[in-house]
């Protein structure tokens, strides 16, 4: 089968058939909706749909989608392919110029089930061609769905371009985002990099002593409270019972951090069951792999029990310790493999894992809920998509310890998709020698988003504790500015060399690029923000203000008034801030 609608080519097996259902256009966005269909005895394994057309590659240069990374670049039409579905990413293309100004940006409302796609320049013709996949085998006994394509060509922001995708899926697609507590929004202590697997009760209440000394509200205990082993790798995970070598009274342990004045998580690797493990002879038939490289198996959520264990194992912990969230990890190992998926067999419930996964997520949201309304829950890079969102309501940037760019990146690609979810960064440490100007910018390279923080307190020096206390105070005195006013971020194919927020007569600018030129709003107080190495900040700036500057600790050591009708320079030192009032 192979139709010719409007200017998308479909093509499919025998016995497929595609009909145009509706389309709309308002304003530069465009949203055609399709009717799929097709006969169920003629579905193989590699039996899918394929949309492809062809737009001409005109006045863009760079592509954003939701797990580039460092690639901004345009790819060619033979390149390598994307994948999204309910455990990972989302289907979702985005085109720019230099600008950071939209020109073409599409996306699915098919978010759960597996989408391969890809968008890329045909060398003949310099046409940009675009391409996804829709395997059918995965709606099992379905003969049909339904499909949106909206097309986004308006010349607005990108950033702009992409939050209208994700307000696109909340609000018309039925992906209604979890509920965000004001806890989800508070900085954090993570014990992870600070302290890896070697926890114990005391060393963690003294660490959350210090932590809430220093302006921290919530602590995540990581990988380490479940197990006695302090090798890498997951053999002990899937009993989820506390070490008592460590953590004699888990409950009576969550008491003391609450009386400290800290919210607590635990950390939890979903999917995976251990050789080590007792339970593992009990569930090791009902796995869709078994990982070398993690020593670990991979559950396979298609089975009720599966489920029902899993979800069992959250509500005791959440009753009987009183904890106040999950981090709930390696979500993503629920995808397609390389091998392929387990065939479906009658002590399956649910054929299809995406489906299971999609049963499973609701299923722990609505249950921990139901116990605690305010529950929270983190996720991190790569399951990020819209279908996480109804179930989770942290979103944190993949693992990239000590590494400021890949922090920076991915708190604005996530502050861009997540819409009104709380946006995390990855764990912030670096060496004990570090200064406290360079850790400071590590700081500010994620200030858009919600601060994680992993680094050893005992081990700092009196300057940083103070640098890291002014920046917390900073931050939760202006969470409201930096979390929830409309954020614009510029250049991501140069990773955000800067950005702003403003609300209420308040504008905070962060600049991320030696002597790159800002321009601030022209609110009553502007907050410049260095987030460079430079001594400077260069921005556009009209009017006559007092200012007020800030090194990385909080001291203040410069003051003046600027009358200024253009670009003007104001020196700043390294992770400093100046201060402008109005007069």
């Amino acid at each position: 089968m192979e139709q010719e609608i409007l200017f998308f080519t479909v093509t499919g097996c025998d016995g497929f058939d595609c009909v145009l259902k509706n389309t709309s256009e308002n304003e530069g966005v465009e949203i055609y909706e399709f009717n799929l269909s097709w006969d169920l005895n003629n579905i193989t394994q590699d039996s899918c749909f394929k949309f492809k057309w062809s737009i001409p590659m005109v006045g863009f240069m760079y592509r954003w989608t939701p797990d580039c990374k460092f690639e901004r670049n345009t790819s060619m039409n033979w390149g390598k392919q994307c994948s999204s579905m309910v455990s990972s990413s989302a289907p979702l293309d985005s085109f720019y110029d230099g600008h950071s100004v939209n020109h073409y940006t599409w996306a699915l409302s098919e978010c759960a089930k597996l989408v391969r796609y890809r968008s890329g320049v045909c060398e003949e013709t310099g046409e940009l061609e675009c391409m996804f996949e829709l395997p059918v085998k995965q709606y099992t006994n379905q003969a049909s769905t339904q499909l949106k394509i909206r097309i986004d060509r308006r010349n607005i922001p990108m950033c702009e371009a992409v939050k209208s995708v994700s307000e696109w899926w909340a609000e018309d697609c039925g992906m209604t985002p979890a509920y965000v507590p004001d806890s989800a929004k508070e900085s954090v202590y993570s014990f992870w990099y600070s302290y890896h697997q070697n926890l114990s009760a005391k060393m963690i209440e003294e660490e959350c002593r210090r932590a809430k000394a220093l302006g921290f509200n919530v602590c995540i205990v990581d990988d380490g409270w479940q197990t006695d082993d302090s090798n890498k790798g997951y053999a002990y995970c899937g009993d989820w019972e506390a070490a008592v070598s460590k953590i004699s009274d888990m409950a009576e342990h969550v008491r003391a951090v609450h009386n400290i004045g800290l919210k607590y998580i635990l950390w939890y690797s979903v999917p995976f069951m251990g050789p080590k493990a007792k339970r593992y002879n009990e569930f090791k038939d009902m796995t869709l792999c078994f990982q070398k490289w993690n020593n670990a198996a991979v559950l396979d959520p298609r089975y009720k029990k599966v489920r029902d264990y899993l979800i069992g194992i959250y509500k005791t912990a959440l009753t009987e310790w009183d904890l106040d969230g999950f981090k709930l990890d390696f979500i993503d190992e629920w995808r397609e493999l390389d091998d392929g998926i387990p065939s479906y067999n009658p002590d399956m419930d649910i054929p299809v894992l995406y489906d299971a996964v999609d049963v499973f997520m609701t299923d722990v949201m609505c249950e921990l809920k139901s116990i605690k309304p305010d529950i929270m829950l983190e996720f991190r890079q790569k399951y990020i998509g819209p279908n996480m969102r109804k179930y989770g309501n942290m979103f944190r940037v993949g693992d990239c310890p000590d590494d400021i760019l890949s922090n920076r990146a991915g708190v604005f690609d996530l502050r861009m998709l997540m819409g009104n979810s709380a946006v995390h960064s990855d764990m912030l440490m670096w060496h004990k020698n570090e200064t406290p100007e360079i850790a400071a910018l590590q700081i500010i390279s994620v200030i858009f988003g919600v601060m994680q923080y992993s680094q050893r307190m005992e081990d700092m020096s009196e300057e940083t504790l103070k640098m890291t206390k002014f920046w917390t105070e900073f931050m939760r005195e202006h969470k409201k500015l930096l979390l929830d006013a409309p954020l614009m971020s510029y250049e991501p194919q140069l990773l955000y060399t800067w950005a702003k927020a403003s609300s209420d007569g308040e504008c905070i600018t962060v600049v991320y690029t030696p002597d790159k030129c800002v321009k601030p709003d022209m609110t009553d107080i502007i907050y410049l923000v260095n987030g460079s190495e430079a001594k400077r900040i260069i921005a556009e700036i009209y009017g006559e203000y007092s200012y007020k500057i800030l090194d990385c600790c909080g001291e203040t050591v410069n003051e003046d008034i600027i009358s200024a009708y253009g670009i003007s320079e104001i020196s700043v030192p390294t992770a400093g801030i100046a201060v402008l009032n109005r007069i």
